[in-house]
């Protein structure tokens, strides 16, 4: 069995066109506008996914650690089981199994135009599974990814696609929907669509921050960010404190903690727009109403990194990086920052709303000031300016750093140093800039191993808290695709896989039970590969990958009497372990 992405095609049988498949939405359909000139969505076409109590826990655009959450997150009561429907009639068009990610999904086509994505499903309606069996046996593979052609497993609206679960990187029991548009396969907001969805409550408001832009504006007469205490006054009204005063100077931003409830949770979840104005003229608008999956490393521009990694909160930035491209970005004049001189006073005014309408306000004065301070930063000696919209490379004490075209969001003075050497590296620590600038684009570290090394094909790059970045050797270096600034070096990987059986001994009887079940574990690289074999012919064992258990859920193929299990687990440095064992059923 291997982790990587395996596309296949299932064909069952003669293609058979179904009218159903291509007819046009109903004329009848209603449509959601969100704006004039913005897109249109059909209203009453789709049905909920579940016939439970509907419980919202996660929303479409909410802020998660590098990346926005793309669908609905429908709570099960804390259980799995629960059946899933077909939103609409179309036909299941792609089937994935991983072991992270999204677990056991199906995603169905849909003939207006949409697909629709049910995730961390416990297991797939008999019709589903049988295909999926089908595609593992073939290829020999717990994690498979395959699209079928439409004639394949037509669905009506209402029809059972499978039952909720847990499975892939799921936190918790629960339903991770999203509706997509299948041609561009970009995901889109599923509360546009009409879903009944109960939500009467209005948007929370809980912090305001303003930010001098360069090195001459002041907030206050100080420098760096400056946060504003906020009150509520009731009905969606918030305002900074009577006692506040706000004077800028120069170029400022602002941002906003802010979050979203509906009815039946209490989840803080993620709003839908957000709107500046100031002296009642819109400066800044973001819509979380459709994303860019090849965009999502761009929420750490949109909110205030720095003071995400230092006190994990989502400050919403209400101006925009020169490299951050997201197409929630609907109206940015100077990429929203204000420029405040003289000695005006402006009245702002952030809105911020959901998709059912409900309004939040905080309303809130700055003064403009005259009085100009500027503030020279120092720059560290042997820096090297690095630019947002240009390939940049650092080359420096057997090192090689390659960083694309839109790697960063902004300019900055890039820094390196050089450390000294731990136990069981095969290189010197190399610390490249620092963690709190965020990264667009995965960049190309290579590093020149010590001479010392000498079987090269185990050799992988770690950072400072010994975590697997990948690593290939090639032309003299270790060669990996890194995400994040930081510390790294080169170490290696040759120590196998642990395998620790669970409920089977060599000889045991196993009529009893149902399955034969591991614990799987690796040191550094990580499991890639599991084979098992049950009197020589493979048999699919599943992975839960919080747990580590390893599973093999016994068929009618294994009959009564003696029979012979191998197993052997493989890591990404192809090191290996085998457990054999005989036992009767």
């Amino acid at each position: 069995m291997k982790l990587l992405k395996s596309v296949v095609a299932v064909t069952l049988g003669t293609a058979v066109c179904l009218g159903f498949m291509f007819s046009k939405a109903d004329k009848n359909d209603s449509t959601f506008k969100q704006s004039s000139g913005e897109r249109t969505y059909p209203q009453g076409y789709f049905r909920l996914p579940m016939d439970i109590p509907i419980a919202i826990s996660g929303t479409f655009g909410e802020l998660r650690p590098n990346h926005f959450h793309t669908g609905l997150d429908f709570k099960t009561q804390q259980r799995e089981g629960f059946p899933i429907y077909a939103i609409a009639d179309g036909f299941v068009s792609r089937i994935r199994v991983q072991v992270w990610g999204f677990g056991n999904a199906a995603y169905l086509d849909h003939p207006n135009g949409y697909t629709s994505v049910y995730a961390h499903m416990q297991r797939f309606a008999p019709r589903l599974e049988k295909v999926l069996r089908t595609a593992q046996y073939g290829r020999q593979s717990f994690e498979v990814d395959f699209n079928l052609l439409y004639a394949e497993i037509p669905v009506k609206k209402g029809e059972l696609i499978g039952y909720s679960g847990n499975t892939g990187g799921s936190g918790g029991p629960h339903l991770h929907f999203e509706i997509r548009d299948t041609k561009t396969e970009e995901p889109i907001n599923p509360l546009l669509f009409g879903l009944p969805v109960r939500d009467s409550k209005t948007p929370l408001i809980k912090g305001l921050y303003v930010y001098p832009m360069n090195d001459s504006s002041t907030v206050n007469g100080s420098n760096i960010r400056t946060g504003f205490p906020i009150a509520a006054r009731g009905a969606g009204n918030y305002a900074v404190s009577q006692a506040t005063t706000i004077n800028a100077n120069g170029q400022v931003g602002f941002g906003i903690i802010t979050s979203d409830m509906q009815d039946g949770a209490g989840n803080l979840n993620g709003i839908y727009s957000i709107e500046l104005k100031r002296n009642e003229q819109t400066v800044y608008k973001a819509v979380f109403d459709h994303l860019d999956f090849n965009l999502q490393r761009s929420i750490n521009s949109y909110i205030d990194f720095n003071s995400f990694l230092l006190n994990r909160n989502f400050i919403q930035k209400s101006f925009v990086d020169p490299g951050n491209s997201l197409p929630i970005f609907k109206i940015s004049p100077n990429r929203g920052i204000q420029n405040f001189e003289g000695s005006e006073t402006s009245k702002m005014e952030y809105i911020v709303k959901d998709v059912a309408g409900n309004t939040s306000s905080l309303t809130f004065n700055v003064n403009s000031t005259s009085t100009k301070k500027i503030f020279t930063k120092s720059v560290k000696a042997g820096s090297i300016p690095f630019y947002w919209n240009k390939q940049d490379q650092f080359i420096s004490n057997n090192i090689i750093a390659t960083f694309p075209e839109g790697c960063f969001f902004n300019n900055f003075n890039f820094e390196y140093q050089l450390g000294g050497k731990i136990y069981g590296a095969y290189s010197n620590l190399h610390t490249l800039h620092n963690k709190y600038v965020p990264i667009n684009k995965p960049f190309i570290l290579q590093i020149k191993p010590d001479p010392e090394l000498t079987i090269p094909h185990k050799a992988v790059i770690v950072n400072d808290s010994k975590a697997y970045q990948g690593g290939e050797y090639e032309n003299g270096y270790v060669k990996a695709s890194i995400k994040t600034f930081g510390t790294y070096y080169v170490t290696v990987d040759t120590v196998p896989p642990r395998i620790t059986p669970i409920n089977i001994i060599n000889g045991k009887n196993m009529s009893g039970s149902s399955t034969i079940t591991f614990r799987v574990a690796d040191y550094l690289s990580g499991v890639k590969d599991w084979k098992g074999m049950i009197d020589g012919q493979w048999v699919l064992f599943e992975l839960d990958g919080k747990t580590n258990i390893l599973k093999h859920t016994f068929t009618e193929s294994t009959a009564a009497g003696k029979h012979t299990l191998q197993l052997v687990v493989t890591d990404v440095k192809n090191n290996s372990s085998l457990y054999e064992a005989e036992f009767y059923k």
